[in-house]
């Protein structure tokens, strides 16, 4: 018997599912995050799960906050950097761009390096990557004596044009390792080998900063594995959405930046295909934060555009950039441990501050006092106190109401109810207002897709908050609790890489491109598995397009064979596809230029059809009556209560009702039709 074991650390809980590869029979547990050492969570929730289901464990796929924690709390190691001569300051220069031209106290992250710990060279390059000024190596050996001397822990060497030749970068990583052995190093043309200055060296910087946590981190992870007895493989989910080994993982720590919300994304996308469905929002909300992704066609949407540690969280522009391929989400401050305080003119704000694991909501009895969601939650009657995770942990309803009433109901004159309707309400009505801001800024109309609602909290909110969107059908999958850990099991093993060649598209060599495209293939497979089959492994290749003189660049999946006789006007017919959706024309006077050479390299997913369940007989009798707010009604009704594990597939009912399980609760008041699907999922469609 073969399974595998999807965990996935969160702000809040981190969740387990481990799945039967032959069967896909599912396990799942939940336990609380320990922030002060998260494989300690990973371990205790390990333990958790009948050890002898560990048993011919073969693959342990992981998501871990490690990396952008990490940035974030300025935790990483203490880093130097190596640069050309004149390109020293490139970090704080940055793109000379005010992103908020009101703010007459703007302020930009600190780099992750200091000037005095970023050190220059002699050598020099031209921009088509031929030798302007050879590399000076005593400039070299000076510059990592100072650095070794001054203490640093990883170094990070960023030339100028290395992306087109990075001899001078290699030689400076060699005379590394002769004079610091064992110092951990990130070569630019290594981790991006992309144009654009500023973004390449932040890139190869947090790389360096993030790589000795992570190499620590990961040892423990293995060696509290191997002390619970799964002697499985450990893979990590990367940002883009697939899955590495451990050792690419270490090499390259800035690809699994932003990995466990990339994997309920595609949990999303796995329930999705398995109800028909091809237009899906997958909306994931957990204890922190709330996460949005489009899903078209079974494929989530991806970007190179990220930034992390921001000064202003939703400012693009005002946080450090972190150029690699990633699943393209909306993320908002709005989850069950969002904190609702009173603002100086009297309004109520919920989030984006969380009160975590520790202390928690206040309802969770381990010392918070400020009112949060959940909080607000358990008041509206939306929660059972004596069944949340199963009724392995018990809520006090009374210090949520306590912390709720002394901190919002008396200071605005309204009863404890109304307070915590507010809250509910008011989060969702924030996540609404963002959700219709990421939608329409890709072409997309919100009316026109399903809500795919996972994690701790989604469920809970779905109902409410797809009525403020548009959104006229909600889909629940099973154990959507724990969906970022069943979307690792379903994640394919990738690696992703980039060319800079620019070339304007009539003057573009095809067969050139098609040997570029066949050498990125090449390295991609060099970086998987080894017992990976090479036939199994599927190419998506792409260009970076835009306009001759644009600033800016939009991706143009394409095919090989796109590169053949028709070439360019198949590229051309591509790109003004993809511009018309994005900004409703495109300008056939102007010419187009290549920019970058993108290719992601897959396998199958591993399990296809996890989850699936079988129509049975099922007590479909509700438990209990519960009343809760239902915003339809106006005030508290009676909803009836179901256990999700009594319904069957067929089940119909109409609200307002209240399906529990586990790892998470689903809310559907008034004017809502319940059914649930063969897969087991449940769909909610709104009236």
């Amino acid at each position: 018997m073969t399974r595998s074991l999807g965990s996935d650390i969160g702000g809040t809980f981190t969740d387990f599912a481990l799945v039967d590869d032959v069967t896909g029979a599912v396990r799942i547990h939940k336990c609380l995050t320990t922030p002060e050492d998260p494989s300690k969570a990973v371990a205790d929730g390990v333990a958790a799960l009948d050890p002898e289901a560990l048993e011919g464990l073969t693959y342990h796929i992981h998501g871990t906050t490690l990396v952008i924690n990490a940035v974030i709390e300025r935790k990483g190691a203490r880093t130097g950097l190596i640069t050309t001569e004149g390109a020293r300051d490139v970090l704080e220069i940055g793109r000379e761009k005010r992103y908020d031209g009101y703010d007459l106290k703007i302020g930009f992250p600190e780099p992750l390096v200091p000037r005095p710990r970023r050190l220059e060279i002699h050598e020099r390059l031209f921009a088509d990557g031929t030798v302007k000024t050879d590399l000076d190596e005593a400039s070299v050996r000076r510059a990592v004596t100072e650095l070794v001397e001054g203490g640093v822990g990883s170094i990070a060497v960023c030339l100028l044009h290395a992306y087109r030749n990075p001899v001078h970068e290699q030689r400076v990583g060699e005379i590394i390792a002769e004079l610091a052995p064992g110092m951990p190093v990130s070569l630019s043309s290594d981790v991006l080998p992309e144009m654009k200055e500023y973004e390449r060296t932040s890139t190869t910087v947090v790389n360096a900063y993030a790589k000795p946590a992570a190499d620590a981190y990961l040892n423990r992870l293995n060696q509290r594995m191997a002390d619970a007895g799964a002697a499985s493989e450990l893979l990590l989910m990367l940002s883009s959405g697939g899955t590495t080994t451990s050792a690419t993982a270490r090499r390259y720590p800035v690809q699994i930046i932003e990995s466990g919300p990339a994997a309920g994304a595609l949990g999303a996308a796995h329930y999705a295909r398995l109800a028909g469905l091809d237009e899906v929002l997958a909306f994931d909300m957990g204890g922190t934060t709330a996460k949005m992704c489009l899903v078209n066609g079974g494929s989530v949407a991806k970007t190179t555009e990220f930034e992390v540690a921001h000064v202003h969280r939703f400012k693009t522009g005002s946080g450090i950039p972190v150029h690699i391929p990633v699943v393209d989400l909306m993320e908002i401050g709005a989850g069950g441990g969002s904190i609702a305080r009173i603002t100086e003119v009297g309004t109520v704000q919920v989030g984006p501050e969380s009160a975590g694991a520790k202390p928690g909501p206040a309802c969770y009895g381990a010392g918070g006092e400020e009112p949060t969601v959940s909080d607000a939650d358990l008041v509206l009657g939306y929660l059972d106190a004596g069944h949340f995770l199963g009724g392995g942990m018990a809520l006090d309803l009374e210090a949520a109401r306590t912390a709720i009433r002394s901190r919002l109901a008396e200071p605005l004159g309204l009863g404890v109810e109304d307070a915590a309707w507010g809250v509910h309400g008011i989060v969702n009505e924030n996540m609404a207002a963002a959700a219709k801001v990421y939608v329409t800024e890709r072409g997309e109309d919100p009316a026109r897709y399903t809500m795919v609602a996972f994690g701790g909290a989604g469920p809970v909110h779905a109902v409410d908050f797809a009525r403020r969107l548009g959104v006229k059908r909600v889909l629940i999958p099973p154990h959507a609790g724990v969906a970022s850990a069943l979307g690792m099991i379903v994640a394919p093993i990738s690696f992703d890489t980039v060319r800079t060649q620019p070339v304007r598209l009539t003057q573009a060599d095809p067969d050139h491109l098609r040997e570029l495209f066949a050498e990125m293939a090449a390295e991609c497979r060099a970086r998987m598995p080894a017992e990976i089959d090479p036939a199994a492994i599927t190419d998506q290749p792409s260009f970076d397009m835009r306009y001759v003189g644009q600033g800016y660049h939009e991706n143009i999946p394409i095919d090989v064979s796109a590169l053949g006789p028709d070439f360019p006007e198949t590229i051309v017919a591509a790109f003004n596809a993809a511009y018309t959706k994005l900004y409703g024309r495109v300008y056939d006077d102007l010419e187009l230029e290549i920019i970058n050479l993108r290719l992601s390299a897959s396998t199958p997913a591993r399990i296809g059809e996890f989850g699936v369940r079988v129509a049975a007989p099922a007590d479909a009798v509700p438990t209990s009556t519960r009343s809760a707010y239902c915003p339809v009604a106006g005030g508290f009704v009676d909803h009836a209560v179901y256990r999700r594990d009594a319904l069957a597939s067929g089940f119909e009912t109409d609200g307002p009702v209240i399906i529990e399980e586990d790892e998470s609760t689903t809310v559907a008041g008034s004017g809502c039709r319940v059914r649930v699907d063969t897969q087991g999922s449940l769909t909610v469609e709104l009236r």
